[in-house]
């Protein structure tokens, strides 16, 4: 039943594209500090905390802001700036400013998952609602894995930064089914139910 679900597969798909960028994301970034800038270790690990504080800041306000004025409407503008935030640390590339947009990052790219969980359960019967997170974050797991997979054969065969263009490329996708993903919470309200 939950297969059949489309707005629930739709979301997992373009969930599974978010996964890919994240995943790579957390691989990369810190590739790039050590090898690319010559960070120490240290320093790499305090970039990856920011990124990470940055999105424990973001998912309590990106719930909240969901849950009065629309998943689609949080997540197309986070998903947005995340390619915007990529696209800028390509330009950033060697500079402190490129360690400023990891943290800039995290807040836009982390501060989603509560909302897509509480959108995919909008997307199906209360009593299915673990099966639909389960089928989420199973679906999730794939695009974690083969994104860092993709991003290590460019970085491989075009350098570090060409994992960056993937990543933008990745979460753009991941936009586009949210985009076009139909709002469960619009069709209870017109009488369509579940």
């Amino acid at each position: 039943a939950l297969l059949s679900n489309s707005t629930l597969m739709m979301l997992a798909t373009g969930s599974a594209f978010r996964s890919m960028t994240q995943s790579s994301l957390l691989v990369f970034v810190p590739l790039y500090l050590a090898n690319a800038m010559g960070y120490s270790a240290w320093a790499v690990g305090a970039a990856m905390m920011s990124l990470q504080v940055c999105g424990f800041v973001a998912a309590p306000i990106a719930g909240s802001l969901s849950d009065k004025v629309g998943r689609r409407s949080i997540m197309m503008s986070a998903m947005g700036m995340t390619a915007v935030v990529l696209i800028a640390m390509l330009f950033a590339g060697g500079t402190p400013m490129f360690v400023v947009l990891v943290a800039v990052l995290g807040f836009f790219l982390f501060a989603i998952r509560a909302v897509l969980q509480a959108w995919t359960l909008d997307a199906t019967p209360a009593n299915m609602g673990g099966s639909a997170i389960g089928l989420l974050f199973g679906i999730q797991a794939c695009g974690s894995a083969i994104g860092p997979l993709i991003c290590g054969i460019l970085a491989d065969r075009y350098g570090l930064l060409s994992a960056f263009y993937f990543m933008a490329v990745t979460i753009v996708i991941a936009n586009v089914f949210v985009f076009i993903v139909p709002d469960p919470r619009a069709s209870r309200k017109s009488g369509g139910g579940k």
